[in-house]
């Protein structure tokens, strides 16, 4: 069990089960091109394309940019009729494009990592490197797996011998669209963009710049600079005051000898506790000490959130979080590989640090990964389908018929919760597959992950040696640490100097005129049936709306001391942790309160509560380039107006659907309307799948549906507020929208958030979603054979 991926998850599922559909800007640079070669429709699209047809295409791609070689020139010693291949392709390309130097700027920030080109036949081999130096030619266009077309043959296909479409075409092209970053036809987020993406340098510990990096970086350096206005004024705060705890927890942290000289000492009596414990009902006893005192984090065994119930929006549950396996379910099958040792190795540390000895150390890092192997083996296997499922409940009394010998009531209610709590798990198949661990022979094993749970939860509050060896985030700083405990008295202070009033009253006057015209376009669905109209027209009618911070600050209760009154990091820490723990409970007992505020009142980004119907608008996203007090109606409209809109749609995407006006999952629509829909969602996953964020990054079309959804109803939305005006400039509203998904970033960094983040690129969250509405043709000119075009039958209206 790896308690630093526990903590992980604890974190990313407050958010998830509070939140769906972040809007904070990513960047991508993808355009929906349909050629005049390629016809007009991705059906078309499929057709696996002529080394002609090819010919034609790159040619006449190249001859924007730059004198083309001619049709027979490029096609030379290619057959005009035959079924193109890959490497053909490939090649028909390079000729097209001519000679291409080194890319400059965002294109060289971007280009692919040269790939190996030994396996290329000799002849093409050079027209290859032509692509390579230029950063257009991706490792996976040279290696992969056998392509659909080849895929019910039983030999084996060279991926270079595969047939291509003109969507392959299409992919190449848009590189040497991005390549060249100069015609906003073809690419418009480049295009706009340009100065920004090739000058903006990232900073030193960042892993990029531009857009919401830049907001919050500056969000960052207006924080810390009222800390130390605090910290550094010489004056004397009321205790419990705003200003004492922040000066008080900084100090606290700062002091790194204080909390260098004690060690493991702030730990050793839970520590102890857990060694001592000759019975899992002991286990449970020092357990809830230290939930008690310290956080829920400090519960190794069974810790948990509440969370919104899925069949009643009007009370909690709490989510039981069970261990995360540390490796991928292959590294298991492989103790001898690297993953797997190194692993073996961090979990020996961890054990040998809390006390064990290395026989010990040894014999639980085993065990442990031999339980992490079965829960590898037990996961639910994904359900494609998009379909929430039914949560099964858990009682305590349950949870003791599962686990006899753990008794796990004990603990649960020792921690405060009462006889009557429902529970759920993430996946009930693994679930039952730990429980089936908690025997009395057992009982060392879970003293030994108790123990890592401890170290690794805890390890920041103490020394810098320990933080940076076992702490989850590493060493933290203390303006994050005060940010962390103390966000409330921070977001209260920073809005007074940094959130005008008229500032919320703009924004709140854009939500209401946004939910109007939503209204609107729901009631002339052509294709909806009117009690899926009435249905979704209540919902908007119940939306809860959140902007810049709470209606009531909630401050953390604990007694923050300073030094001189005796008070530590590692105290103030953990008592900070302890009230959240006590509050956490308190939700459980009472009612869900719709207008609590989820997220710092500083926040950079957006969100949208499916199961509150609750969208919101921190004060930290409220500023340039989301919001400029001083900017166009037009500007403010597509920038922070399609994030508010996006967050709307969030309630009527694909996960938004499955939940009625009060926030339970239910099936409120018509048969035919929500089949409907699904099509329509499939289209829409389709439209984005294998887009590139850079050569060989693609998107998948699938994961991040939900999101694509909302950026189209998003700008779909601002669009029909601007076409109720009278000239609106819709060249600023175009730009504005590109210019807040700005983002630059390294190539290995954009490979890492395509395969980690629910949202497509920037790139393409600004291409993808415009080239879906005539008013942005109308307003560029763009036509058949540009870039940004795509058929009037492949683009998305949902």
């Amino acid at each position: 069990m790896k308690n630093k991926n526990v903590k992980k998850l604890l974190a990313i599922v407050l958010i998830m089960t509070a939140l769906a559909g972040c809007s904070a800007p990513i960047a991508d640079k993808n355009a929906g091109k349909t050629p005049e070669s390629e016809s007009v429709s991705q059906e078309n699209a499929k057709e696996n394309a002529t080394a002609g047809e090819l010919a034609d295409y790159f040619r006449d791609v190249a001859e924007k940019y730059q004198a083309s070689a001619n049709h027979t020139q490029i096609l030379e010693g290619f057959k005009e009729s035959e079924k193109a291949t890959r490497l053909q392709m490939l090649v028909i390309a390079s000729r097209a494009f001519g000679s291409l130097s080194a890319p400059e700027g965002y294109a060289k920030r971007i280009a692919a990592p040269a790939p190996d080109l030994a396996e290329v036949p000799e002849w093409a081999a050079e027209e290859l490197k032509n692509l390579s130096e230029a950063g257009l030619l991706a490792a996976s266009d040279l290696q992969g797996s056998k392509s659909e077309e080849a895929s019910d043959s039983t030999e084996e296909v060279n991926i270079l011998d595969e047939p291509v479409t003109m969507k392959d075409a299409r992919t190449i092209a848009v590189r040497y669209f991005v390549y060249n970053g100069t015609e906003l036809k073809d690419d418009f987020y480049s295009t706009v963009n340009r100065q920004l993406l090739n000058t903006l340098e990232i900073p030193e510990g960042e892993d990029s710049a531009g857009g919401s990096a830049s907001v919050i970086a500056n969000t960052d350096e207006q924080l810390k600079t009222l800390i130390l206005e605090i910290v550094n004024s010489g004056r004397e705060y009321p205790q419990g005051s705003s200003e004492q705890k922040i000066r008080d927890l900084y100090q606290n942290f700062e002091n790194t000898e204080a909390r260098d000289q004690m060690g493991m000492e702030p730990l050793q009596k839970y520590l102890d506790a857990v060694e001592q414990a000759g019975s899992f009902s002991e286990l449970n006893a020092a357990i809830a000490q230290a939930v008690n005192e310290l956080g829920i984090s400090a519960n190794g065994l069974l810790p948990g959130i509440p969370v919104t119930d899925t069949k009643d929006s009007t009370r909690k549950v709490l989510l039981l979080m069970t261990q995360v396996p540390g490796l991928a379910a292959a590294d298991y099958e492989n103790p001898d590989g690297e993953a797997y040792q190194e692993y073996h190795t961090t979990l020996k540390e961890q054990l040998l640090t809390v006390g064990e000895s290395r026989e010990e150390a040894e014999n639980h890092a085993d065990t442990i990964l031999k339980l992490e192997k079965v829960l590898s083996e037990n996961m639910t296997e994904q359900d494609d389908s998009g379909k929430i499922k039914e949560q099964k409940y858990y009682t305590l009394e349950t949870l003791d018929e599962m686990m006899p010998q753990a008794k796990p009531s004990e603990m649960l209610k020792a921690i405060g919760l009462n006889e009557n709590i429902k529970m759920q798990v993430f996946d009930d198949k693994q679930f039952e597959a730990l429980t089936k661990w908690y025997t009395a022979d057992n009982l060392e094993l879970f003293k030994a992950i108790e123990k890592i749970t401890l170290l690794t939860s805890y390890s920041s509050f103490l020394s810098t040696d320990l933080a940076e060896r076992f702490g989850t985030a590493g060493v933290p700083t203390a303006d994050l640490a005060v940010q962390n405990y103390l966000s409330e008295e921070l977001g209260e202070l920073y809005t007074e100097r940094y959130f005008p009033e008229e500032s919320k009253a703009e924004v709140e006057k854009m939500v209401n005129m946004l939910i109007e015209t939503f209204k609107e376009r729901i009631s002339r669905l052509d294709w909806m049936e009117e009690t899926t109209k009435k249905e979704a027209l209540k919902k908007l009618e119940s939306l809860t709306v959140l902007i810049g911070f709470p209606d009531q600050w909630d401050f953390n209760p604990a007694d923050i001391k300073g030094a001189a009154d005796g008070g530590s990091f590692f105290e103030n820490a953990a008592a900070s942790e302890a009230g959240r723990w006590k509050k956490q409970l308190e939700e459980l007992e009472n009612p869900v309160d719709p207008r609590r505020f989820p997220l710092a009142a500083y926040t950079v980004n957006a969100a949208a509560s499916r199961n509150t119907n609750t969208i919101i608008f921190p004060a930290g996203i409220l500023q340039a380039p989301f919001y400029d007090r001083n900017g166009s109606f037009e500007a403010n409209l597509a920038a922070i107006g399609s994030t508010i809109a996006h967050e709307i749609t969030h309630m009527f995407d694909d996960g938004g659907a499955q939940y009625d006006a009060e926030g339970n999952v239910t099936d409120w629509w018509e048969k035919t309307d929500y089949e409907h829909f699904r099509e329509l969602c499939k289209k829409v996953e389709n439209f984005y799948d294998g887009r590139e964020a850079a050569p060989g990054i693609r998107a998948d079309g699938k994961a991040t549906l939900s999101e694509n959804i909302a950026d189209i109803g998003g700008i779909a939305c601002g669009l029909d507020v601007l076409s109720k005006m009278e000239n609106p400039d819709y060249d600023a509203f175009f730009r504005s929208y590109a210019n807040q998904w700005l983002r630059v970033a390294d190539y290995s960094t954009l490979e890492e958030l395509a395969q980690s983040d629910i949202h497509a690129p920037n790139n393409l969250r600004c291409n993808m979603v415009l080239s879906n509405f005539q008013e942005f043709y109308d307003t560029y000119g763009i036509r058949e054979g540009d870039g940004m075009y795509v058929a009037p039958e492949d683009r998305i209206t949902i």
